[in-house]
């Protein structure tokens, strides 16, 4: 757009626009330029709201600004005269010669000089039926919205696209915070289940909008749909899939783990663009079999955690493409699943599963290994006694074992809490305090345990490092492309003077707050490699575990704890173990859970349900099982190491 178009100062789009400000005042100043037409009105209304932000370039003096502040204010008189004089006669007229990308615009300053009340129900309703406004264009206005209350619930009420506005407001999740939408007073909420049923019912509704309304969490704050509308758009979106999946064979993603007699290595990996397969030997697994290094197997063999104990179940951020993260349409309620957490999903459940059957045609039961680290390992090795687990028997069948697993892993948990608030574990106690398990409340033996970043300085840096989105990734003396600009620092020396002129004010913040600096050749380095790392550390992981790091590690944490970048946390599990074990378990926090506990634990699951179901949904409860394990054994592990 060769236009004055208003971008906050978070968007790389404001610096070019700035630019273009002091131009066109100069302009208007100096060569007596006319204003002809509602466009050239609102650019002048994009140039005033960069000065009422207070959004200037770096090199603008004092002087600079004010002068274009008095001509802005002068010419601006002029826009609101004209805008103000618009009635039900010029409004169709008027609009239609409106530029696309000032749409908004057009409303706003409508909406802002109260020019609405110059039109009547009869005009504006016409307006409506003649023009090509959409709905979403007048639902950013609250006092249009309110004005037209009437008109504007009638029109929802017809037009398809009012559910996915609805939709949008209420269940999306938003990756940058969008403009607020208002609806009228008028509108029931018997009427936005009605257009929620419109939408099911009309001529090919969108996938991806069925599915949010068939996980719709109802909230008195929002809106609420009756279970007979979710089952609908349930129904209706399993015949979508149907007809796609029969359309489309989709991408083949193969995972397969395999344990072989003749092998010597430990492990064997081949992984090819989607193929990925891991062969571990079996007569290693047989030669080492004590208990605690079969428990072992998990942290080095299967990589169920990385080196700090973080569970590499969960989803990042980190680890999800631009599509993924952008562009696909998820409900704010959701957790997020990316490929990749898809992928390490099936690989740690083929792991489990194909372990778990390694060790029984040895003769050994995991169950009895798992009863042995909390009933003899802790007992032994800290000084931890009393700790009681009973898994299922041999015997059971899967459901029956995936009804009796959970409440075994609760008890180690709430007794692993109770030892960490008392030191020893009373059952009498235990019993008599016997609440629902929140698993972000199960206490930590370590004080300091996880750090998280926090706070706007925070979320800017990690940003223009590592984001993939900052536009600093791109080197402009050879043309080259890099993931993003700690990529390219590590790549490329890049001197202050080929920094194109639009990053510079990026590169300036983050000299001036010690993230960067520039040597005696001019060139940008880092000003603390340690502090980056664990930047990237926190970026990639969104924890890290501060007893993890050197003391000179620990040292760069605590002074980002004195700069308000990070906050501690003690607890068993870091919030993303917290949220992915709420994912597996229930629906308390996201409405696409599994609810696996509940499932098993307060209805009777469906008796003609295949065996291979419960089978797998038993792998899934044990893998938490060994994650909850690996935890309370790092915890206990730590702790030690920090008295010593």
């Amino acid at each position: 757009m060769k236009r004055v178009k208003y971008y906050s100062s978070n968007d790389l789009m404001y610096g070019n626009n700035l630019g273009k400000c002091i131009a066109l005042i100069d302009h208007y100043d100096t060569e007596s330029k006319e204003v002809k037409d509602i466009n050239d009105f609102i650019e002048l209304y994009n140039v005033k709201k960069y000065l009422d932000n207070k959004i200037y370039l770096v090199e603008w003096t004092p002087e600079i600004i004010e002068g274009l502040r008095t001509s802005v204010n002068k010419y601006f008189r002029t826009v609101a005269k004209f805008v103000k004089s618009i009635d039900g006669n010029s409004l169709l007229s008027v609009y239609s010669e409106v530029e696309f990308n000032y749409k908004n615009d057009f409303w706003e300053l409508f909406d802002k000089l109260k020019v609405y009340a110059n039109i009547t129900e009869e005009s504006f309703q016409r307006f409506m039926d003649m023009s090509k406004i959409t709905l979403h264009e007048l639902l950013k206005c609250r006092n249009i919205t309110d004005y037209f209350g009437k008109i504007i619930r009638e029109k929802m009420l017809t037009d398809t696209s009012s559910a996915q506005i609805l939709l949008d407001k209420y269940e999306i999740k938003h990756h940058r915070e969008k403009d607020p939408i208002y609806f009228p007073k008028e509108l029931s909420n018997l009427d936005k289940e009605t257009i929620i049923n419109n939408y099911i019912d009309s001529e090919g509704p969108n996938l991806n909008y069925l599915r949010l309304i068939a996980n719709i969490q109802s909230s008195k704050d929002k809106f609420q749909i009756s279970p007979k509308t979710i089952l609908r758009a349930k129904r209706k979106a399993e015949e979508q899939e149907k007809v796609f999946f029969e359309e489309n064979s989709g991408i083949p993603m193969e995972t397969s783990v395999g344990f072989s007699r003749t092998q010597d290595e430990e492990v064997l990996m081949s992984h090819k663009e989607l193929s990925l397969s891991i062969t571990y030997s079996s007569k290693w697994i047989e030669n080492n079999s004590d208990y605690a290094t079969l428990l072992n197997n998990f942290i080095y063999l299967f990589d169920f955690v990385d080196l700090q104990m973080r569970c590499t179940f969960v989803n990042k951020t980190s680890e999800m493409g631009v599509f993924e993260r952008f562009l696909l349409t998820t409900s704010q309620n959701a957790y997020d699943m990316g490929f990749a957490f898809e992928q390490k999903n099936i690989l740690s459940l083929l792991q489990m599963a194909g372990y778990y059957n390694q060790l029984f045609s040895n003769g050994i039961r995991l169950e009895e290994v798992i009863e042995w680290f909390f009933e003899e390992y802790l007992s032994n090795e800290f000084d931890a006694h009393n700790f009681k687990v009973t898994l299922p028997s041999t015997n059971s069948t899967y459901l029956e074992k995936c009804t009796s697993i959970m409440p075994g892993l609760e008890s180690v948990l709430k007794q692993f809490d109770l030892f960490v608030e008392e030191g020893e574990i009373d059952f009498e106690l235990l019993e008599i305090g016997s609440e629902h398990l929140i698993y972000k409340n199960i206490s930590s033996l370590v004080d300091k345990k996880f750090v998280y970043g926090i706070g706007q300085e925070f979320e800017t840096v990690i940003f223009l490092l590592f984001s993939d989105q900052s536009g600093l990734g791109f080197y402009d003396k050879t043309e080259e492309s890099y993931s993003n600009f700690y990529e390219l620092m590590l790549e490329k020396e890049l001197k202050i003077n080929e920094v194109p002129d639009y990053n510079l004010a990026n590169i300036r913040w983050l000299i001036e707050r010690n993230y960067l600096l520039i040597n005696e050749e001019e060139t940008i380095v880092f000003y603390d490699s340690h502090l980056i790392i664990i930047l990237h550390d926190l970026y990639m992981n969104d924890v890290i575990v501060y007893w993890k790091y050197s003391n000179h590690g620990r040292h760069i944490i605590e002074e980002l704890k004195n700069r308000s970048l990070i906050e501690f946390e003690s607890t068993l599990f870091s919030r993303p173990e917290q949220d992915y074990i709420n994912y597996i378990l229930n629906k308390s926090q996201f409405n696409n859970g599994l609810d696996l506990r509940n499932r098993y634990s307060h209805t009777q699951p469906k008796s003609g349900e295949e065996e291979r179901l419960h089978n797998q949904n038993y792998f899934i409860f044990l893998r938490l099982f060994i994650i909850a394990l690996i935890k309370i054994n790092d915890d206990f592990f730590t702790s030690v190491e920090i008295k010593k």
